[in-house]
């Protein structure tokens, strides 16, 4: 996403299944040709076997420089197929998109008190992974993949094209579319400590979205200090225009290709199916 919350597509690609060795050809790929050694990077995705293998592996989304997290609507979804009640389900929501951890401690002492067995299937994953209260500031306010999924959306009708068509739908929908450091605050009838050197609040919106948030506006307010100054540059005019500042060239007509002499490869069915997309018709 760029800094106004819009969907940036960098790369996808077009391979037969979700298996360990397609995800860790894409990783590879997306290191190379789109992080290319940049530090700070955080992946966001569902807890597919294969995905997570691959991201333990390559070093691009393990500490330090960067950071692997899971989804929360699937985690929330992953629980509720085990626990099978919608009730818990909304309380695994709510502790995942807590950003106080006595808010989170709150809401897990409530599902351990209605199911023990619950509360050990959240306890047993990595609260950095699926919580916003333990994730030190690095999905910056993003708990799900919907984002991602809405692209699907886009492109759904195209799924069940042959790739060159495929790949023609997908590039003309991507084309159209010196202070103090610390003071306390009161607000809700709860105390929280705004760190203006750090750029943070303990109520951790400032740490999860980079903008102040309104304890932090209070202070700058108290202390003759621009709260626009203290946003993320990544918010910046600068910023965003520099994130388009590239082009994508668009492909010219069929005859224009160079001929590389490669060999022509065929579509292939690897699930016995008359298509290779395992989707039905519901989007034809």
């Amino acid at each position: 996403m760029d800094g106004n919350q819009q969907v940036l597509p960098l790369a996808f690609a077009v391979v037969d299944e979700e298996t360990y060795p397609s995800w860790k050809w894409f990783l590879q790929q997306l290191s190379r040709h789109v992080i290319r050694g940049r530090r700070g990077m955080c992946l966001i995705s569902d807890r597919h076997g294969g995905l997570i293998k691959a991201v333990r592996e390559g070093p691009d989304f393990v500490s330090p420089h960067g950071v692997h997290r899971y989804c929360l609507r699937h985690v929330c979804s992953n629980f509720n197929s085990t626990i099978k009640n919608v009730v818990l389900k909304d309380l695994c929501w709510q502790a995942g998109s807590e950003y106080q951890s006595r808010k989170f401690n709150r809401i897990m002492d409530e599902i351990k008190k209605q199911d023990v067995k619950a509360f050990a299937y959240l306890d047993a994953i990595n609260k950095e992974k699926w919580t916003a209260s333990h994730d030190g500031g690095w999905r910056c306010g993003i708990l799900t993949t919907n984002m991602s999924e809405c692209i699907n959306g886009v492109l759904k009708g195209a799924r069940r094209l042959p790739l060159l068509s495929t790949r023609s739908r997908n590039s003309h929908a991507q084309q159209s579319a010196s202070v103090v450091t610390r003071r306390q605050g009161r607000h809700g009838m709860n105390t929280h400590v705004v760190k203006i050197a750090n750029r943070e609040c303990s109520c951790g919106k400032w740490n999860q979205f980079g903008i102040p948030c309104s304890h932090a506006q209070k202070v700058c307010g108290a202390y003759n200090i621009s709260a626009a100054s203290m946003v993320k540059d990544y918010y910046d005019v600068m910023a965003y225009n520099n994130t388009y500042s590239k082009h994508f060239e668009p492909v010219q007509s069929e005859d224009y290709w160079d001929d590389p002499n490669f060999q022509l490869v065929r579509p292939y069915y690897p699930y016995g199916h008359t298509s290779w997309s395992k989707s039905n018709n519901k989007y034809s």
